[in-house]
Parts: C-alpha cells; structure tokens; sequence
C-alpha cells in the first residue's frame, strides 16, 4: 500500500484546459482517483504527541489499507496553541485548515486537544471544533473523533456532556446487539 503525506493536492480553480486526453490516459485517471482514498487527520494533540500522532495513524492507515493508496492530509486547527516549533512543523507540512472544503476528504480523523477549561464550550478551540464537527457530518464518508474530539463531537451532536471519573476509562468493553442493521447484519 501507498501512503502519501500530501500537503498540496487541492482542487483549484479552474485553470488552461490540456489538450484531449487519450481513452488510455482518462481510463487511467479514473482507476487512480477511485482506487486512491483521501483522509484527513486534523491533529490536535499536544506538542510533544504531534509527530507521536501522525506516526500511530500513518501505521494503522496502512495497516488497513491492504494495496490501496492513501493520501494523507494532516490539519491542525488555528486556535490549538503550539510552541514555535510545533507552529513551524505545521506551517511548512500541514494543510490549511481553510483548505478542508476544498479537498475531496473520504474520511476525517480528529484528534484532541489538552483541555484547560472547566467545560468545553469554555476551550479556545470549541467553535473551530464544532465547525469541523458540522462539515464532517455534511462533507464526509466516516469521521473517526479520538480523545477530547470524540467528547466535543458528542456534546455538540447529541447534547451530552463529559464528566470526570475518579481514574481514567478506557479499554476494550463487552457489548450486545439491541437491534438489527444492515452494517451489522453478520456481526457476533
């Protein structure tokens, strides 16, 4: 499998037409663009996790994606504060978060942030995630929320808040099936 951490393949406006493309080359552009899957990873991590982060999804991306190719797009969003180091690794690898409209984006991970306030609507970052929360869910195929997104997107979507435990949760848990779905016709 290809993975490809791509910063620049944006859809841009319209620009000279080439000249007619031949039947080989047009079949060929089209195997490429459906055999090709595009994901956006909007890392918003800590620091010191940044490139921690981008190499745990790389992996499990290619893990997963058996031959297929795989553009990668990594954003952070604006309101996340970083170090200068951080703020230069981004601005010179990342995509713009202005950008994410413009991709064909086929699958969205976000990442968490370290929380600072007492609730998340109090977060520096609260309405630029929220953003991201209703583009996804208008824009994109499956988006992945992992650690603080995950309890920004429930909060915004469904209106239910986080609430600290004791000791941190988190593991593989027993589950049942409550009804019957198509997606989950032939699962255990």
């Amino acid at each position: 499998m290809t993975l490809l951490f791509d910063k620049h393949q944006l859809i841009v406006s319209p620009g000279p037409a080439p000249t007619q493309l031949g039947a080989a080359e047009k079949i060929g552009r089209r195997q490429d663009a459906q055999a090709a899957l595009t994901i956006g990873l909007i890392n918003n991590m800590p620091d010191s996790a940044l490139q921690a982060t981008e190499r745990q999804f790389m992996r499990l991306l290619k893990a997963a994606g058996g031959n297929r190719r795989i553009l990668l797009h990594c954003f952070s969003l604006p309101s996340v504060a970083r170090s200068q180091p951080a703020r230069s690794r981004i601005d010179g690898q990342y995509t713009d978060i202005a950008d994410l409209g413009r991709l064909r984006i086929d699958g969205l991970i976000v990442t968490g942030a370290e929380p600072n306030a007492a609730t998340l609507p109090e977060e520096p970052f609260w309405q630029d995630l929220i953003d991201v929360v209703d583009w996804a869910k208008a824009n994109t195929r499956s988006t992945i929320w992992s650690c603080l997104a995950a309890h920004a997107a429930v909060l915004h979507l469904d209106g239910i808040e986080r609430r600290r435990l004791d000791a941190k949760c988190s593991g593989v848990y027993d589950c049942i099936k409550v009804a019957g779905h198509w997606l989950t016709q032939d699962v255990p």
